[in-house]
Formats: structure tokens, sequence, C-alpha cells
């Protein structure tokens, strides 16, 4: 993974703002970086916390209009860049800050990277509580199975941090995901899920020994 953050260094220029996700090797890049010449935002609360403890100014998304750049993590990745984002749940969050990079960066694994998206990784949405059952029949309906998201430490639904349930919605493969997304994604109640289709710029994957770089426009 030290290629990794190499790689990924070599891409901040001083001057820039840019968001940092969540996540350990998002957390390595924050430590590596010199923060003094840059400006630093994250739609984490995790890696705020983390700059916190490193004395790293963090600015609030409503005073800006753009990203330079924006490191995040995914679960799974396609051949075409498109990505889920669901272990994490604050994908609502995170997609906000990617609408507004030009360049928003995926750091993984080589091994997430397949030619489908994988279908061990769910589709997740962040719905609200009265519209969840509304949400698992139409999962069911599509050919699904779906569950609320329970907490392991304490009972009851993980909430997300606007006080929100997380659905868990799985297929047998992805090959509908576009079709599966928009129908659940225009639902009353639904307000994101961890489906970003053409979003992704760059994907900085690690391999045993390098690291490989691609590009939405070399696609």
């Amino acid at each position: 993974m030290e290629k990794l953050i190499e790689k990924a260094l070599k891409m901040i220029e001083p001057n820039m703002i840019v968001s940092f996700g969540g996540g350990r090797t998002v957390g390595r890049l924050i430590k590596s970086i010199d923060t003094s010449k840059i400006s630093v935002a994250s739609p984490s609360e995790q890696t705020r916390n983390l700059c916190q403890s490193l004395n790293i100014p963090v600015m609030p998304l409503e005073q800006i209009s753009q990203f330079d750049l924006a490191f995040d993590g995914c679960d799974s990745l396609d051949s075409q860049l498109n990505v889920l984002k669901s272990n994490g749940g604050i994908h609502t969050f995170e997609r906000l800050y990617a609408n507004l990079a030009k360049r928003y960066i995926i750091m993984a694994p080589q091994t997430r990277y397949t030619e489908k998206l994988n279908p061990q990784v769910q589709l997740t949405l962040e719905v609200l509580d009265m519209a969840i059952p509304q949400v698992l029949d139409e999962v069911s309906m599509l050919g699904g199975n779906a569950e609320t998201r329970q907490s392991q430490d304490m009972a009851g639904m993980v909430r997300t941090p606007n006080g929100n349930g997380l659905v868990d919605c799985h297929f047998d493969d992805w090959d509908n995901i576009d079709l599966i997304n928009s129908r659940l994604s225009q639902m009353t109640g639904v307000l994101g899920t961890s489906y970003f289709k053409n979003v992704v710029t760059d994907a900085l994957l690690a391999t045993d020994d390098d690291v490989k770089h691609i590009k939405k426009e070399d696609l």
C-alpha cells in the first residue's frame, strides 16, 4: 500500500482543495501530506476526527464550490469505473462531495476491480424509517432480497449520520443494477444509494508490487 500512497501524493498540488473519504488507506494518505499547503474537507466523521487530532483544519461543505481532487475507497469497482460503496453507510454524504470534484479518485486493492460488480457486495440504500417496508417489498418484486442493517453493538438498526436506516439489497448478480438502482432510488423515502455510476474519474489500484492507474477518459 505504500506505493499507492505515493501515487496519490503525486496528484496533490499546493493550493488545491481536496476531499478525503473514510477508511484506513485514506487515513494513511492524510498522515503523509503536508496539509499546510492545501485545504481539506471530508464527508467522514472518522476522517474529520483524525484531522482534528492532527490539528488539520477541515472546511465545511457549504463553503466549497468545487474540489480539485476527492479521494475515497469502495467495496467493488467494475471495468467502467462504476462502484459500490456499501459497507461504510455514509454514501449519501460521499456523493455530495463527489459531485463537486474535478477528479474523483478511488483507492483500492486490485482484487476489488472486476469486469462486473461483485454480487457479494450489496447495494445499500439510506431510507426514512416509515418507507422501509415499501422498499423491502419493491426489492422482492425486483427479484432480490433485502434487510435492514442491524447494529452489532446495541439493539436496533444502524443509523446514518442523518438518523435514517440502511437497507442492504442482495441480488444474484448486478447485470441489471442500472434498472434496479433507478427503480429504488426513485422511491419516496430513499435518500441515496451506494451505487455510483459515471462518477469516478480515476482508480488507483494496488497490486503486489505496483500501482495501476486507470482513467475514465482512457476507457
